[in-house]
């Protein structure tokens, strides 16, 4: 019995060290998401805040958020609903003099941001940009995030939204674990998906609003802080190198059409080696608008060429950016010497059991 006991506490040794090994495969923890974005103001009139509104988080969710001297309104306001939260960025209100002390103005021109006119530290020409940039930082995924300008009355001091929802999406971010490797063969490694989701149109039965998407991407061994989001900083990708997509067409589907699904933009990116520590996923997506021909019926849009809008004269005025980040975090692995000490553990279980059956 007693070589019976031998064998068995081998295979137990195998099949745990076994284990051990394959932990050291296993998905990173996706601990935080980052977002920070340029806006110019497209409403046509002068603008006196911004908000954003997110769902499936609470106020306990947000870690830090883009503000201070950094920007004209200060430091966002977080007010919470069920279900999700407002941060608002509002502007100082004078009662006595029935004036708010700030303002976006409209831009005089809507061209791709540079990260230097923007916010404060960018440069003297912020103050007349009509351009923003804002963010915070979660700990967990919001489940949708929405985008709004926000206008002042005068007479009341009131402020309430300009116009629709801003047309820059926030991406969902996720971990995917690989599938079990075939024997023999090295585990492959896991997978980090970002979602984007296009705003839909009022009317359900049509198509929403197109516009231009252009996507780079990258990745540092690294946690990566909120303030680095800035467009024209080393962590933020915008060289060729590191472009993931030059261009792709996104558009809301009707609610009839494939239950309204299909449409959204899911882009993956497998870790190029394992987690040592932290690491970060950086994505910067570029919004744009579309100039070409609609479907009269349900509003499709028919472009000329999907390879080359610009060429094809498809590519309007810049909207914004979106400077996003998934901040990851190693598995933990068991230390050997825990499987050890299960084993000297199953090793004493078994030698009590033999004693017993003597």
């Amino acid at each position: 019995m007693y070589p019976r006991l031998v064998s068995t506490a081998r295979r137990i040794a195998m099949t745990l060290f076994a284990g051990c090994a394959g932990a050291a495969f296993a998905s990173p923890t996706l601990y935080g998401s980052l977002s920070n974005f340029d806006v110019y103001n497209d409403t046509g009139a002068e603008t006196h805040g911004f908000e954003i509104e997110l769902h499936g988080v609470s106020a306990s969710d947000v870690s830090y958020t883009f503000g201070g001297d950094y920007n004209r309104y200060g430091s966002p306001r977080i007010d919470s609903f069920e279900g999700g939260i407002f941060v608002r960025y509002l502007s100082t209100y004078d009662a006595a003099k029935g004036m708010f002390l700030s303002a976006t103005p409209v831009p005089v021109s809507f061209s791709p941001t540079d990260g230097h006119s923007c916010w404060s530290g960018g440069g003297a020409g912020y103050a007349g940009s009509g351009c923003e940039h804002f963010g915070l930082g979660l700990s967990k995924n919001a489940s949708s995030t929405l985008y709004r300008w926000l206008t002042g009355d005068a007479t009341t001091g009131q402020i309430s939204p300009a116009g629709g929802n801003v047309l820059i999406a926030a991406p969902v971010w996720q971990v995917i674990d690989p599938a079990p490797a075939d024997p023999g063969q090295p585990q492959a490694a896991p997978v980090v998906q970002a979602v984007i989701a296009p705003e839909a149109a009022e009317d359900r039965g049509q198509y929403g609003e197109a516009q231009w998407v252009k996507v780079y991407t990258t990745e540092i061994e690294r946690e990566v802080e909120l303030d680095e989001l800035l467009s024209d900083n080393a962590v933020v990708p915008r060289e060729q190198s590191e472009t993931e997509i030059e261009w792709v067409l996104f558009q809301a589907s009707p609610e009839d059409k494939n239950n309204g699904e299909g449409d959204e933009l899911m882009l993956d990116k497998p870790l190029a080696a394992d987690v040592g520590d932290r690491k970060s996923i950086i994505r910067r997506y570029e919004f744009y608008e579309y100039l070409g021909v609609y479907d009269p019926e349900d509003h499709e849009a028919q472009p000329l060429d999907e390879e080359d809008p610009v060429g094809a004269g498809e590519v309007g005025r810049y909207i914004g950016a979106q400077m996003a980040a998934a901040n990851l975090m190693a598995a933990p692995v068991p230390e050997p010497a825990t499987w050890l000490s299960m084993l000297g553990g199953l090793a004493v279980l078994g030698s009590l059991g033999l004693r017993r059956r003597r």
